[in-house]
């Protein structure tokens, strides 16, 4: 079973009958990818209102790696969400700050949840992504906590925090930086499978404060959930997929209001964890800097602007990499062949130690 038939099996009872569940918190991160542009109302628009104002728009997010469109149709239909309020959508792109930063509020039961999109298919999203390694803080962790701020003032409710992907990142870093005067209000965290973050805030008062409300949940042999430094407790469960395929929350295994439990991350996701752990504290700041802004400047040179363009542009893509390997400096030619060495001998040192027997 998944979030789908969920809603078959759950989508008659409301949240006055049946409290809010962990499921629950994957369905209202999910509806979080949901193009909301110009659908929701200044008082705010139901799931059942804003399924019908979608279809009428025409909008198609089928390319997406994650459709939201059958949840939303789903959810729509049930009397569970049907009736939920989602009010605030704020959807920023800016490739220049590398920013990809969208959040909406959905208010059910005298609850409010706070949930922050994950990584769209632009490469700005991804360039963002790359850079929470080394930032002490992104453009879209920043405009998460303002959002917080905010909606804390808009409503009196109880606040419940998540996102999916990157969108967990910014809901725990949120949750962590926001006003002092929220965290009361704040019953759950939850990071659907988020990354972590570098050093400098993993160790910082505000993070671990925050700890004892979040929820990290990773599939078994997630990917993305395993990057940088998380100090939660991790919840590790099962999916219907393998791989990268995993972090799609389609997959995610349901039984009843709660995910099968896995007993541990895989070998491969084990193996994948510490050699990234390994690599990213062998490099410094500024070489982190020097692979991630080369690879992303040649990649937005060729003209791509999304990930689709990169698989519909493939040979502009490449002469473009070409042309900004063989044009740049030889001290940032070393710079790169350096980290790239790192990389492997981290993957080497993790298969000496014995953690993963190829």
């Amino acid at each position: 079973m998944n979030i789908l038939d969920y809603l078959d099996w759950r989508g008659d009872i409301k949240f006055e009958e049946r409290a809010f569940n962990e499921v629950d918190n994957l369905i209202f991160s999910t509806l979080a990818y949901v193009d909301m542009e110009g659908l929701i109302d200044e008082k705010g628009t139901s799931v059942s209102e804003l399924y019908r104002k979608y279809k009428e728009a025409g909008y198609d997010q089928s390319g997406m790696i994650i459709n939201p469109l059958p949840l939303l149709e789903r959810a729509a239909c049930s009397d569970r969400y049907k009736n939920v309020l989602m009010k605030y959508y704020v959807n920023k792109i800016d490739a220049e700050k590398q920013l990809q930063f969208s959040a909406v509020t959905f208010e059910f039961a005298q609850t409010a949840y706070v949930a922050y999109r994950g990584t769209d298919n632009t490469l700005a999203g991804w360039h963002e992504d790359c850079n929470m390694s080394y930032l002490p803080k992104t453009a879209g962790q920043c405009e998460a906590v303002n959002y917080l701020n905010a909606i804390s003032e808009k409503t009196k409710y109880d606040l419940i925090v998540g996102g999916h992907s990157k969108g967990g990142n910014f809901a725990v870093y949120a949750s962590a930086f926001c006003n002092p005067e929220i965290h009361q209000r704040i019953l759950k965290v939850y990071s659907n499978d988020g990354p972590g973050f570098n050093n400098t805030i993993a160790d910082s008062e505000e993070y671990l404060a925050v700890i004892a409300k979040t929820e990290h949940i990773i599939t078994d042999s997630s990917i993305v959930g395993i990057l940088l430094s998380s100090k939660s407790k991790s919840k590790v469960i099962k999916s219907s997929a393998m791989g990268f395929d995993q972090h799609n929350p389609y997959t995610w295994n349901v039984i009843c209001t709660e995910f099968q439990k896995a007993e541990s991350l895989s070998q491969a996701s084990a193996f994948m964890d510490t050699t990234t752990t390994k690599w990213i504290d062998s490099l410094s700041d500024e070489s982190k800097k020097i692979l991630i802004d080369s690879i992303f400047d040649s990649l937005e040179s060729s003209g791509a602007t999304t990930i689709d363009d990169i698989s519909n542009k493939k040979w502009e893509v490449y002469n473009s990499m070409i042309r900004a390997v063989t044009f740049m400096s030889a001290e940032k030619k070393n710079e790169i062949g350096q980290s790239i060495k790192k990389l492997f001998d981290a993957g080497k040192n993790t298969i000496v130690g014995g953690l993963y027997k190829p």
